[in-house]
């Protein structure tokens, strides 16, 4: 079983590099879209000669709550589809990163194989305002400083409702679902998904936070078969208290939550408090835990370009 992760970054160069080489080393593939302009180009340099590692550069830019995220995941989707065979689909937003080894995930896979995974939190039918919400536009989504600029959010909301009051709003007759931003989609959704790409732009332009919309209602429009049969999990661990939380990102979490939620594959930033190393042991080499590497792929990564030539600091 191949698995395609769909990544954005605004990380450190250190953590990614780290990250990216986890996630490949078992033959899974990465596409990823870094925010960073130097970010981006030393990725490039670094993994030049690496079929598995794919920088987006149909858009190179994400961020949380602004349509370029979902518009950017499925476009990364519609490029794995084009360059080679993946069974799942699996996104991780920044920070984020699987906190069981790989053969777990695999064995995990295959036993629900061909369902897809995503959590649907409520819709419409429950909770009227959310259409309300859902049909106005939020012009300053695309700030850089929207998702953390308390001010912008504020003011992105007041101007939505004002435009709201003279009618300006979207029209979209489909049912409004919201859930957690992450999924675990299989081959034959994810191509349905990709088919339909411009129902993003049309629907969910200027929107507040589509990344938790997109996916279920996409589903349930266009693979509705798909829809009823999947399984209403994401299986992720993220922020102080372990559960997604309605327009927020993944928060960074303790060791002491993450104990708490077994059942999680996937885990947001894990705060180190002062013990780096041991964190780098318990969680970043996680995935390829028992995994024996064979001398053909030990001499291939001894001939990569070291990653330490970008470090400034890095002695003489």
């Amino acid at each position: 079983m191949k698995i395609a992760y769909l990544m954005y970054s605004t990380r450190e160069y250190d953590e990614l590099i780290e990250t990216i080489n986890q996630l490949i080393r078992q033959g899974d593939h990465v596409f990823i879209m870094i925010n960073d302009n130097d970010l981006r180009g030393k990725i490039h340099f670094v993994y030049a000669e690496d079929r598995r590692v794919h920088i987006s550069e149909t858009q190179e830019f994400a961020q949380e709550g602004d349509m370029s995220l979902a518009r950017g995941t499925i476009i990364q989707m519609k490029e794995a589809l084009e360059y080679d065979e993946y069974d799942y689909f699996i996104n991780l937003t920044d920070g984020m990163m699987p906190i069981k080894p790989r053969s777990e995930i695999i064995a995990f896979l295959k036993e629900h194989e061909g369902k897809d995974f995503y959590h649907i939190a409520r819709t419409e039918k429950e909770d009227p305002q959310l259409r309300k919400k859902a049909l106005k536009y939020y012009t300053f989504t695309n700030l850089l400083s929207f998702p953390t600029g308390a001010f912008v959010r504020w003011f992105t909301k007041a101007n939505a409702s004002f435009l709201n009051v003279f009618g300006l709003r979207r029209k979209l007759n489909d049912t409004i679902m919201i859930g957690s931003p992450w999924f675990m989609l299989s081959k034959e959704s994810a191509k349905k998904i990709v088919a339909e790409f411009n129902y993003v732009s049309a629907n969910f332009k200027l929107s507040w936070y589509p990344e938790e919309m997109y996916i279920p209602m996409m589903m349930e429009k266009f693979a509705p078969d798909a829809a009823k049969a999947h399984i209403n999990e994401d299986y992720r661990v993220v922020g102080p208290d372990g559960a997604w939380v309605e327009s927020q990102c993944a928060r960074d979490l303790t060791r002491e939550v993450l104990a708490a939620h077994p059942e999680a594959l996937f885990g947001g930033r894990i705060l180190a408090q002062g013990d780096t190393l041991s964190l780098y042991n318990d969680y970043f080499d996680k995935y390829n835990e028992g995994y024996v590497r064979s001398k053909e792929s030990i001499e291939k990564e001894e001939r990569m370009i070291d990653p330490d030539i970008f470090n400034t600091n890095r002695k003489k």
